[in-house]
């Protein structure tokens, strides 16, 4: 690594060790912090900054979890809680591995892809968890279904799984009915289903590969997902990278309302020549005068008054 390199990493742990000080004295004394907005926005903004200076850097595995504890912060933010035992578990946990990276970053091997890796999925059902259990301590977890993450997450590996096999027919339909099984799911957000109707779209398309296919896949899926368990799935929207994969969607036909028929009766207005003169007009309009008859007296009476 270069002078100019290792600066800048110098500079990035430098601010990233205050901003993990400050979320430590926060989560040691949650339930106060709690009481104050402020702190909590500040345990935010301290996890953000984290999230925005490794990404940056390119620092992936710090840039997923800081994100991950900032999610969680934002729930806080939307409705305050109660703090419990576990609540405070499943905190400690997550922050506990964004330190474990920030220390192996700055020790004298540096960060191993490899163990970065390692602690970023061992920590990822901690978020999921954590997430989970703050929605229903906040009754905002609306229609999510319970463990909606962790279906979501599980079904991924399976997806993944195919994905590194030889691309054929019957993979693809498996991939197809995953996606039919997360649409099952049905989370409330009215995305969802639209999402996965695309993604199925895209996987019958066997001029896509699966190389083009899987990375967009999962990573649409996947923070979709984070999306409607952090309560967020209102800005849920298919990438612009899905909809090129998928092409055009149909449409959903509009179906028009039965145009009433035409009514028989005759609206009359106020003025007696202007009813004579509508009167004239649908006697002759129908005929009636066709043969001698009441009507066409009527018809000739009223023509030769007006």
């Amino acid at each position: 690594m270069d002078a100019e390199k290792q600066r800048v990493l110098g500079f990035f742990i430098e601010g990233a060790r205050e901003h993990l000080d400050t979320i430590e004295r926060g989560l040691l004394n949650l339930q106060a912090a709690l009481a104050d907005p402020e702190q909590v926005n500040e345990l935010f903004r301290a996890a953000h900054s984290v999230k925005g200076d490794a990404a940056m850097l390119n620092l992936t595995s710090i840039h997923k979890v800081a994100h991950r504890l900032e999610d969680c912060f934002k729930l806080l933010q939307d409705k305050p809680i109660r703090v419990d035992q576990q609540v405070e578990s499943l905190f400690l946990r997550g922050f506990d591995s964004l330190h474990e990276l920030l220390e192996k970053l700055q020790g004298p091997s540096g960060l191993a892809e490899a163990d970065a890796q390692l602690t970023v999925q061992e920590v990822e059902p901690v978020f999921t968890q954590l997430q989970d259990y703050l929605l229903q301590l906040s009754g905002g977890g609306g229609t999510i279904p319970p463990r909606f993450a962790a279906q979501v997450n599980a079904t991924l590996k399976q997806m993944l799984q195919l994905f590194r096999q030889p691309d054929g027919d019957e993979g693809r339909k498996k991939l197809q009915a995953y996606c039919g099984q997360l649409a099952k799911l049905d989370p409330g957000v009215e995305a969802w289903p639209l999402l996965l109707q695309m993604t199925q779209k895209a996987m019958g398309d066997r001029k896509i590969t699966y190389r083009e296919l899987a990375p967009v896949v999962i990573k649409e899926i996947k923070e979709a997902s984070n999306l409607i368990v952090a309560n967020q799935g209102h800005v849920l929207v298919p990438s612009a990278a899905l909809r090129r994969l998928a092409g055009p969607v149909a449409p959903v036909e509009v179906i028009q309302p039965p145009q009433a028929a035409p009514s028989d009766k005759l609206v009359l207005p106020e003025d007696p020549k202007a009813i004579a003169k509508l009167l004239i007009e649908t006697l002759d309009r129908k005929n009636w005068c066709s043969s001698p008859s009441s009507s066409c007296v009527i018809s000739k009476a009223l023509k030769a008054i007006f």
